[in-house]
Parts: structure tokens; sequence; C-alpha cells
């Protein structure tokens, strides 16, 4: 972009096609930057709010899971059981399908579907544990249980609702015809600056001036980044920008859930005691 701008200064220069225009640098700039600005803006919006949802997510996950662990009869000293293992594997099945929803940006609606199968197993596991736990289908303690469940789906509805909808397509198509074209629209206007720059001759200015150049090529990068902040900002989901929600660190957590506990640093030091061994051998 900026070698086509350099190349319409030349072109606009008194060598070339001798056009120059004023106006008021306000207009060039706040007519260019707000848009790009403010689409960064709504950009961050999104990203916060997902990262908001995913954290109330796991929250829901792990409330959900150590009060399994806790009510069952048959767990020793608040131990994983039974009922806590199979809830730990239903979890993992159900966060794989979530991450994947989410990443993918070819997933299709049956991949949406699947993560609602997951919920529903869930809420299958919850009722078939009531009568373990001592609680009747109603009470107080399969309510909470129930309330932990519809929380969590409705963190994954606010997430899907993030990756399945996008920033407007008309600011979008817009923020792409600004950065390509206005810069080299705007030829002649870099080319006004030559008529205050001091530090050449008015007859040594046929090609052009530093100013000229200096003022277009900041324009350019300026909206240039702006633009690309805005596409890395567009799906927080896809893990591949800087900013992007960073699964490895979201997933740690939730995939050893098993580890929390009173025995929690001795089971967290045997973990990475044989990924260190695993590594080594």
């Amino acid at each position: 972009m900026i070698a086509f701008t350099v190349l319409a200064i030349l072109l606009c220069s008194k060598s070339g096609l001798d056009i120059s225009f004023d106006t008021s640098m306000g207009i060039v700039s706040v007519g260019t930057t707000f848009p790009l600005v403010f689409s960064v803006s709504a950009g961050f919006e999104r990203r916060e709010a997902a990262l908001n949802a995913m954290a109330r997510f796991k929250g829901g996950v792990y409330a959900t899971y150590i009060a399994m662990k806790l009510w069952e009869r048959d767990a020793v000293d608040g131990q994983k059981g039974e009922w806590a293992d199979q809830l730990d594997q239903l979890f993992h099945k159900l966060l794989d399908d979530i991450e994947w929803y989410l990443r993918n940006p070819l997933s299709s609606e049956e991949s949406g579907n699947v993560v609602y199968d997951g919920f529903q197993r869930l809420t299958v596991h919850n009722r078939d544990f009531g009568p373990v736990a001592g609680h009747k289908l109603g009470s107080g303690g399969m309510g909470r249980m129930s309330s932990n469940i519809r929380d969590l789906v409705d963190e994954f509805e606010q997430m899907r609702s993030i990756r399945d909808s996008t920033s407007p397509i008309g600011l979008r198509l817009f923020c792409f015809a600004l950065i390509n074209v206005l810069p080299i629209v705007l030829a002649p206007y870099w080319l006004h600056f030559c008529d205050t720059d001091n530090s050449v001759a008015s007859d040594n200015n046929r090609y052009g001036c530093q100013s000229a150049y200096f003022v277009a090529v900041a324009f350019v990068t300026i909206i240039v980044t702006l633009y690309r902040v805005q596409c890395e900002l567009e799906d927080p989901f896809d893990g591949k920008g800087d900013d992007d929600v960073r699964w490895e660190e979201w997933r740690a957590q939730l995939d050893q859930l098993s580890s929390y506990g009173s025995d929690g640093p001795e089971k967290r030091d045997s973990m990475l005691l044989h990924h260190l061994n695993s590594a080594v051998s």
C-alpha cells in the first residue's frame, strides 16, 4: 500500500500531472481513522465478553464437579468416587466439543448440536446422581446442581453468539475500501505540503518533497495497522492472534479436575513428575 501511495504522489507531482489541493486535516484524520478505531473498540469488547463468558463457564465446571465430588456418599474424605469420575469424563468430552466448535471456522451446525448432546448427558448424570447423594428430584441440593448446568449452557450460548456473529459487513467493507483507495486518492493532498516545505526550493520538488512522502507514509502506516488489529480481533476464538483466547491455558486447570482437594499438592507434584519422566524418556 505504501508503494502504491508513493507512485500516486510521483504521478501527481510537477513532473507528472501537476495536481495538488488543500483541505482540512481534521476531515482527513477523523473521517478515516474514526471508523477503524470504532471497529477496533468493538473487537476488544467482543474479546472481553468472550473471556468473561469463558471464565464464568470455567467456574461453573469446577463448582459442579466439586459439588458432586463432596456430596457422593461413596467418596472417602471428599475424594473422587465413581460419580465424580464419570462427571470428569463427561466434562472432558464436552470441553473437546466446545473447543472444536469455537476454534474451527468451518464447523457445521451439527458440531454445535454435539455440544447440546453433551449438556443433555450432564443433565441425565445429575438426575441419576440425586438419589446417591440423598437428594430428591426438585430438592434444594438438586436445584443448585441444575442451576450450575443451566449457567454452563448460558455461558456457552454467550460464547456461541460471539463466534457466530461478526462486526457489521458494511463497516468492514468500508474500512477495507478506506485503506486501499483513500491514500491513493489523497495523493494531490499530500503534495500540497510541498508548498510550505522550506527544506527544498520550489524548483527542486518536481517529484514531490519530504513532507509529502512523510505524511503519506505515516498515514498509510496508521490506518493499515489499525485495520490489521481489527482483523486480528474479529474472531477471538481461532487462537491465531496474540490477543486471542489461549486455549492451552484455559484447558490446563479443567483437564486436571481430579487433582484438586485436600491432597491436591501431592497429586499435582506426582503428575508433574510423571510428565517430566515422560519428556526425558
